[in-house]
């Protein structure tokens, strides 16, 4: 059976996006790489950009600067989803307030959601089918490590090159 070679599809939660601007060496950092280098295709909301421009004051980085990167780095900024779609993961999520990230992701057909958020998020990673949720760091492992996300081999070699600098 032959194994696909289209970068896996990811989305991303606000909280790996700020850990990604704020140590661009952390793992976070090293997928923000990889979406620029489309060696993932890195997703985000409007919704998840709004939450990472009010936050990155807070890092020390400008709205517009971040916001300028944001949509550089990533070519898939979905619309935030609608409310019926969002309504149907209230009774899986522990809080409300995260169901769009559920939503948006299944939206977009992702295969993985990467997060920092262990008592919201990262806790569903068994109770979501069809979804694997993971940090940034375990992320980076399967992507690594696992055949079945093998892709070209130029993009793998290149990125070992990149990541030593």
């Amino acid at each position: 059976m032959k194994k696909s070679t289209a970068a896996p599809k990811v989305f991303f939660n606000a909280s790996v996006v700020l850990a990604g601007l704020r140590n661009p060496s952390g793992g976070s950092g090293k997928l923000l790489k990889w979406v620029r280098r489309k060696i993932v295709s890195g997703i985000i909301t409007e919704v998840v950009l709004d939450e990472v421009l009010r936050h990155c004051p807070k890092i020390g980085l400008t709205k517009k600067a971040t916001q300028t990167y944001i949509r550089d780095t990533f070519i898939t900024i979905l619309p935030a989803p609608e409310e019926k779609d969002v309504v149907m993961y209230f009774t899986k999520v522990i809080d409300h307030g995260d169901a769009h990230i559920f939503a948006s992701s299944f939206q977009a057909r992702a295969r993985y959601l990467v997060s920092l958020d262990k008592k919201h998020i990262l806790v569903l990673a068994r109770r979501m089918k069809g979804l694997t949720i993971v940090t940034p760091g375990e992320f980076i492992d399967l992507f690594e490590y696992d055949k079945t996300i093998r892709l070209p081999r130029v993009r793998l070699e290149e990125n070992r090159k990149r990541s030593k600098i």
